[in-house]
């Protein structure tokens, strides 16, 4: 539950609606999450379950994003993201994708592409020829994505690699162009 407590805190910092008394408890919630976090770190870099090799990926680029949002609120071990970093990009293959075998879904390898790609993205700190790697890939395989949630994923590694790029835009208008209405919700197909 730490993730929800990281996030908040920033968004209330960042609105300037918090408070001292918000920003302890936060904080406490916020460092006792860290200390249990850093425990599934694996010798090398990555994280894995009990925090024992071999390290997951999705585990890993989950915990690169977690750390990194984390660092802005909260103290952090730097090292510990340039660590996450590095092991995710030792996983890349040479054609910019990621694939894993802990997760087998339609889709899989562009999903995990996407998904590391964007948690490489957000934290600032990845190798900017990996990431670029995998923007690549991401747009060469872009007409093989199936349904909504893939789509979202590479959405998601597009805008931050640069929200601003017109193949983003091209992504994020087919993204909404695949949300379904009815009766005054709005879902994407999976």
């Amino acid at each position: 539950m730490t993730y929800p407590n990281v996030l908040v805190l920033d968004y209330l910092k960042s609105t300037k609606q918090s408070t001292p008394e918000l920003e302890m408890k936060a904080e406490e919630y916020i460092n006792l999450g860290y200390q249990r976090l850093v425990v599934f770190e694996v010798d090398g870099g990555g994280f894995s379950l009990y925090g024992e090799p071999p390290a997951v990926l999705f585990l890993s680029a989950y915990g690169l994003m977690e750390i990194s949002d984390m660092a802005r609120v909260y103290p952090v071990d730097e090292a510990m993201i340039e660590r996450t970093a590095r092991w995710l990009v030792s996983q890349q293959a040479a054609d910019g994708s990621w694939s894993s075998e802990d997760y087998r879904v339609a889709g899989q390898q562009l999903a995990t592409t996407a998904y590391v790609t964007w948690a490489l993205a957000e934290s600032g700190v990845a190798d900017g020829a990996a990431v670029a790697k995998g923007i690549a890939y991401l747009k060469e395989h872009y007409t093989e994505v199936k349904d909504g949630y893939v789509l979202a994923l590479v959405a998601n590694a597009l805008v931050a690699w640069d929200p601003r790029d017109s193949f983003t835009r091209k992504v994020l208008d087919d993204l909404a162009g695949q949300a379904i209405e009815e009766d005054g919700a709005v879902y994407w197909p999976v």
